[in-house]
């Protein structure tokens, strides 16, 4: 089966697909005004893999967390694909894109941090094919959580924000390098895949972004 993903939850983005002998992945900033970028991509990323439209089986997309622009606009393609195309679709979670991969080889904890505005990271902890639900902690708390714990991986671009701060702060955890903390469109399409044959998809009309909001709030 062919998988073509979409990634569009921070600020850099793009198009992959993964297949048997095909692996296609365009990356690009993300960001206002490139809101037409995505489905230039996708089909570009069609002719670089030499594969038609009936030769994919499967669209993948991130559901976030991440940037509300970002995900609308991957969402709202992965929705209008499924159904133009008549394909199934998976939602994959931004704390998976990033944490599990990780959590296949690192010998300790795997965290995830994603920058959402300001001084506050959502936050998840990631363990081999599971990752935890996330939670919106400004950075102090985010960062005692972390220090609770040994042999601590973090990653993501709250990892990448705050970066300066944890050296300083909590030398202990180690720092993913800042080209892991970007979510992988081939990632999304391999756990897309991985998910399909466990659970199957949906048409994608019920598939929502995955808010979370800090406390008090209301979404």
């Amino acid at each position: 089966m062919h998988v073509l993903a979409l990634e569009s939850a921070g600020s850099v983005g793009g198009v992959g697909i993964l297949g048997p002998k095909v692996q296609v992945e365009l990356l690009t900033s993300l960001g206002p005004g490139r809101g037409e970028i995505l489905p230039e991509l996708v089909q570009e990323a069609l002719r670089l893999a030499r594969l038609t439209w009936e030769e994919i089986g499967l669209l993948a997309v991130d559901i976030g967390p991440g940037s509300f622009t970002g995900l609308r606009m991957g969402l709202s393609l992965a929705k209008a694909l499924a159904q133009v195309r008549d394909l199934p679709v998976v939602g994959v979670r931004q704390t998976e894109v990033l944490g599990l991969p990780w959590a296949e080889v690192w010998p300790g904890r795997v965290c995830v941090w994603i920058h959402d505005r300001r001084e506050y990271v959502y936050t998840a902890w990631v363990e081999r094919e599971r990752a935890g639900a996330e939670t919106v902690l400004p950075f102090p708390e985010a960062l005692a959580k972390l220090r609770e714990r040994t042999s601590v991986l973090l990653v993501g671009s709250g990892a990448q924000r705050f970066a300066e701060e944890l050296r300083t702060q909590a030398p202990e955890v180690t720092l993913a390098p800042a080209p892991f903390c970007i979510p992988r469109p081939l990632v999304v399409a391999q756990i897309g895949l991985a998910k399909y044959n466990r659970e199957g998809g949906s048409d994608g009309l019920a598939l929502e972004p995955q808010y979370v909001h800090k406390e008090g709030e209301h979404g």
